[in-house]
C-alpha cells in the first residue's frame, strides 16, 4: 500500500477564490437582453452550489430543488432591471436564503436525507477517509456549534464563495460585520484545532 498523503487543513484569512467570478457579470449583462444561453450557463453555474446551500436550511431535497426553482424563475422574470454592477451571485443566494428561510419558520420537515444526495462533491479515496475521518468530522461539529450568525458568514465565504459584500447583501450586514463574523469564526476554529493538535500528539 503507498504512502498515505494527509490532507493539510488550512484555516486561512483569505476569501475563497472563484475563478469564474468575472464570468457572472457578463451572465448579468447578457440575461439582462434576454439571452437564454447565458440563462442557461447561469444555471448550469450555480444549480448545485444553491441547492447544497438551500438544503442547509430545508433539510429537504424537494423543497431545496423548489425553493432554488423558484429562484431562477424570479430572476429570469426580473431580468431586465437586473444591475451588472451588482453581484447576480448575492442576488441569487439572497432569494434562495430568504425563501428558504421563510419555508422553515412555516413548516417542519422531517424526511431524513443524506447531504449527499443533493452534493455533487468530490469522493476521497478509502485511505484518505481513514487518516482524515477523525479530524473532518470534528471540523464539522465545530464549525456548526459556532454562533449562528457567525456560523452562517463563515459558511457562505469558505463553502459557497461569496465575497464580503455579496454575503453582507445575503445577510443584510455591512461588509466590516461580515468580516468580523469570520474572522472570530477563524480565531474560534483556529483554537479548537490547536487545542485538537495539542491533546493528540499526548496520545
Amino acid at each position: 500500500m503507498g504512502r498515505v498523503v494527509k490532507p493539510k487543513i488550512e484555516l486561512s484569512d483569505q476569501e475563497t477564490p472563484r475563478p469564474s467570478s468575472s464570468t457572472f457579470a457578463q451572465l448579468s449583462r447578457r440575461i439582462a437582453r434576454s439571452d437564454r444561453d447565458a440563462f442557461r450557463e447561469l444555471f448550469e453555474e450555480l444549480h448545485p452550489a444553491l441547492i447544497r446551500f438551500a438544503w442547509r436550511y430545508t433539510r429537504d431535497a424537494d423543497t431545496s430543488r423548489d425553493i432554488v426553482q423558484d429562484a431562477f424563475v424570479k430572476v429570469w422574470e426580473k431580468r431586465e432591471t437586473l444591475d451588472p454592477s451588482k453581484s447576480i451571485l448575492g442576488f441569487m443566494y439572497t432569494v434562495v436564503r430568504n425563501r428558504a428561510l421563510n419555508l422553515s419558520r412555516d413548516s417542519h420537515y422531517t424526511n431524513s436525507v443524506d447531504a449527499d444526495e443533493v452534493a455533487i462533491e468530490s469522493i476521497p479515496t478509502p485511505d484518505e477517509q481513514a487518516d482524515f475521518g477523525i479530524l473532518e468530522k470534528k471540523i464539522h461539529e465545530w464549525i456548526d456549534n459556532l454562533p449562528k450568525r457567525r456560523r452562517e458568514a463563515f459558511k457562505l465565504s469558505r463553502f459557497e464563495g461569496l465575497t464580503h459584500a455579496e454575503i453582507a447583501e445575503v445577510m443584510n450586514l455591512t461588509p466590516r460585520t461580515v468580516n468580523t463574523h469570520v474572522m472570530l469564526a477563524l480565531r474560534d476554529l483556529r483554537g479548537k484545532l490547536k487545542a485538537f493538535r495539542k491533546d493528540t500528539q499526548a496520545i
